[in-house]
C-alpha cells in the first residue's frame, strides 16, 4: 500500500558538530517514564491521574504536569507521584518544578536548582549543584562548562577562565571549550585572547556552528575583518542552506556580540548539551529492540529538559526554541510547537526561518488559509527561496490542489541551484501531485529521478514498486525494489504490504501469505491489509479465513473504493468465483 505522504516539512535544528561518538546511555533522567503509582484514592483524583497518565504516554508534558499535579495535591506525601509530577514539570517547562526539586537527590534535580540560583543571581549556589556530576561519559564531559560559568559568575573569572583551557587542549568536545573561553574572553574586554581561541574553535570545528559564526563573527568585525566574518556567514548558509533567507539578518547582526552575561553563557551550554544528544538520537540505525526504544526515549527528554533550562535563562534564544518546537512537532502536538515559537523578536537574525516554520506548523494544524498568505508574503520578500516556495507548495498538496502543486514544485527545481539528495522530497511531492492529475509517465519520471537522489529511501522505493503493481507493469522489478524497501525498513507494515501484493502478482502466494501476516502483525486496523490477506488465503485454499479477513475489513472504516473491492470480493466468494490480484488500482 502507499504510506501515507511524508510532508515535506522539513523541522530544523541547530545542532553542534562534534569529533566523537558519545555514549549512548546519557545522563539518565527515569528508567520508566510512565510508572504505575499506587496512591491512596480521593474524590476526583483517579480521573486526573488516568488521564495523566494518558497525557505522558502521548508525549503531551504540559497536560500530564498539570494533572499530576492536581492528583499531587490530593496525595502531598505521596514521594513517587511528587516524582513523576517534577519530572513531566521539568519537560514541561513549568515552574512548580523548582519546588518539587527540592530535597530530591538526582541529576536533573540539581539542574533545576543551579537554574533557578543562576536566575536570582546566586552563583555560588548554582555552582554547589553542578560541582559533583553523575559519572557517565556525557556528564564528565559538558559539566566542567557548567561550573566554568557558575565561577565566571561568582566573580572567580582566573579559575573559570583556567578550566575552559583546560578542556581546550586535545580533549573531547575541546572545540567548544575553545568557544566557550572566547566568549568568556569577549565578555571580560580581554580582545587578544578571545581572538586567539576564537581562532582556536575555528580550526577544530569540522562543520560550520551557529555560535560560533556570531561570536567570532562579532570579533572580527571589532578588529576591521568584516570579509573574513561575511565569509563564514557565506560558509554557515553553504552547510545549512535552511539559513540562506536569514543571510542578511545574519551579517547585520555580526555588529553585536549575542551574549551579555553569564546566564545566557549558560543557556548556551544547555543548548550545546541538547545538540549532543540530538546528534547521538540520529545517528542510531536501530531502535528495534525494546531497551534501546526506552533509553532513546529518555535520552529525547532530556534532551527537552536541556531545551527548558537554556529558555529558563534565555527565553529569546530562537536557536533552542527551534530544536523544542521541532521535539513536539515530531510528538504532532504542534499548537505548542508553534506556541514556543512565538513572539518573534524583530531583531532576530533567524526571523525569517521562524516565521516559515510557524507557517509551515500552521499548515499541520488545518490553518492553511493563514499558512498560505505567511508563505506568500514571505515569497514576496524571498521570490529566489526554493525551500519558501516548497513550503507553499506542500500547502497545495496537503490542500490536494495538486495543478498549482505542480507549478510550484517546478519552481523550487528550477530554483535550486545545487541537485543533492535533499531535493528528493520535492521531486516525490511533484510525482504524487502528477499521478494525482492522471499524468502517471511525468510521475514515474519524478519518482526514478527521486531514486537517483535517495536510492535508499524506503518510502520511494515503495511508491513506485506498489504503483506498477497497482498497474501491472514491470512485476518482477517492483517485487525486487519492494523487497530492498522492506530490508531497509523492516518494521514498516505499509511498505510489507505492497511486498506481498507483488508476491501476489507474481503468483508466490505461499510467501505472500506470510509477508501480508507479519504486516497485519504492525497495523492490524489497515482495510486495504486486511483486504489483500484476505485474498492471499483465497488463493491459497483457505476459503473460509479469507471471508473472515474481508469481514474484518469491513470494520477497518475502508474508504468507498475499498469498501467496494472488500464487498466485491465476498459475492465472488459466494458465487465460487476467482479473485483478481492485478487491475485493482483505486
Amino acid at each position: 500500500m502507499q504510506c501515507p505522504r511524508l510532508l515535506c516539512t522539513i523541522f530544523l535544528s541547530i545542532s553542534i558538530v562534534v569529533e566523537f561518538p558519545l555514549a549512548s546511555k546519557a545522563l539518565a533522567v527515569a528508567q520508566d517514564p510512565d510508572p504505575v503509582i499506587a496512591f491512596e484514592h480521593k474524590k476526583g483524583g483517579y480521573g486526573d491521574y488516568l488521564a495523566a497518565v494518558f497525557a505522558a504516554r502521548t508525549d503531551d508534558s504540559d497536560v500530564a504536569s498539570r494533572l499530576y499535579n492536581n492528583v499531587l495535591a490530593l496525595n502531598p506525601n505521596n514521594t513517587d507521584l511528587r516524582r513523576i509530577t517534577f519530572y513531566h514539570g521539568v519537560l514541561a517547562g513549568n515552574d512548580i518544578a523548582v519546588q518539587l526539586a527540592k530535597g530530591q537527590k538526582d541529576p536533573i534535580s540539581d539542574l533545576v536548582l543551579a537554574n533557578d540560583a543562576i536566575v536570582k543571581g546566586q552563583w555560588q549556589d548554582a555552582y554547589r549543584y553542578v560541582s559533583h556530576p553523575p559519572m557517565d561519559v556525557f556528564s564528565q564531559i559538558t559539566y566542567p562548562l557548567l561550573q566554568a560559568w557558575c565561577l565566571y559568575g561568582e566573580g572567580k573569572k582566573d579559575q573559570a577562565i583556567a578550566l575552559l583551557t583546560k578542556n581546550s587542549q586535545g580533549k573531547p568536545l575541546s572545540a567548544l571549550y575553545a568557544l566557550h573561553a572566547g566568549i568568556m574572553y569577549s565578555l571580560a574586554k580581554d580582545e587578544v585572547n578571545a581572538g586567539v581561541y576564537f581562532e582556536k574553535a575555528n580550526k577544530l570545528f569540522p562543520g560550520e556552528d551557529l555560535l560560533l559564526t556570531e561570536t567570532y563573527g562579532n570579533w572580527l568585525i571589532r578588529n576591521h575583518r568584516a570579509g573574513k566574518a561575511e565569509a563564514m556567514v557565506s560558509n554557515l548558509v553553504k552547510n545549512l542552506p535552511f539559513l540562506a533567507v536569514s543571510t542578511q539578518d545574519l551579517e547585520n547582526n555580526l555588529q553585536h556580540f549575542p551574549l551579555q552575561n553569564a546566564q545566557q553563557a549558560v543557556a548556551q551550554v544547555y543548548l550545546a548539551m541538547a545538540s549532543l544528544l540530538q546528534q547521538e538520537l540520529s545517528s542510531q540505525q536501530d531502535d528495534s529492540d525494546v531497551d534501546q526504544k526506552v533509553a532513546n526515549k529518555v535520552a529525547l527528554h532530556t534532551e527537552q529538559i536541556f531545551l527548558r533550562l537554556a529558555l529558563k535563562l534565555n527565553p529569546n534564544l530562537s536557536s533552542a526554541k527551534m530544536m523544542l518546537s521541532g521535539i513536539l512537532a515530531q510528538e504532532k502536538h504542534y499548537e505548542a510547537a508553534k506556541d514556543v515559537l512565538l513572539p518573534i523578536a524583530e531583531n532576530d537574525p533567524l526571523k525569517t526561518v521562524i516565521r516559515l516554520r510557524v507557517a509551515r506548523l500552521n499548515a499541520l494544524l488545518d490553518h492553511n488559509k493563514e499558512a498560505e498568505q505567511e508563505i506568500k508574503a514571505l515569497i514576496q520578500a524571498y521570490p529566489l527561496s526554493a525551500d519558501i516556495r516548497q513550503a507553499l507548495g506542500d500547502i497545495y498538496f496537503d490542500q490536494k490542489q495538486f495543478k498549482e502543486a505542480v507549478e510550484t514544485y517546478s519552481k523550487v527545481i528550477d530554483l535550486t541551484q545545487l541537485m543533492d539528495s535533499s531535493i528528493w522530497p520535492v521531486f516525490f511531492a511533484r510525482a504524487v501531485s502528477y499521478e494525482k492529475l492522471g499524468e502517471w509517465d511525468k510521475a514515474e519520471k519524478d519518482l526514478k529521478q527521486a531514486l537517483v537522489f535517495a536510492p535508499n529511501e524506503p518510502m520511494l522505493l515503495n511508491y513506485l514498486g506498489y504503483s506498477w503493481v497497482l498497474k501491472g507493469k514491470n512485476l518482477q522489478e517492483a517485487q525486487e525494489i519492494l523487497q530492498k524497501a522492506v530490508d531497509i525498513a523492516p518494521d514498516e507494515g505499509a511498505i510489507r504490504d505492497s511486498l506481498g501484493w507483488a508476491m501476489m502478482a507474481n503468483d508466490q502466494y505461499a510467501d505472500a501469505v506470510k509477508q501480508l501476516e507479519l504486516a497485519a502483525q504492525t497495523i492490524p486496523q489497515d482495510p486495504e491489509l486486511n483486504y489483500h490477506l484476505g485474498v492471499a488465503y483465497w488463493k491459497t485454499g483457505r476459503h473460509q479465513e479469507a471471508i473472515n479477513q474481508w469481514n474484518v475489513a469491513l470494520t477497518c472504516k475502508p474508504t468507498p473504493e475499498e469498501k467496494e473491492l472488500i464487498l466485491k470480493a465476498l459475492q465472488n466468494a459466494k458465487d465460487n468465483k476467482d479473485i483478481a490480484v492485478i487491475n485493482t488500482e483505486k
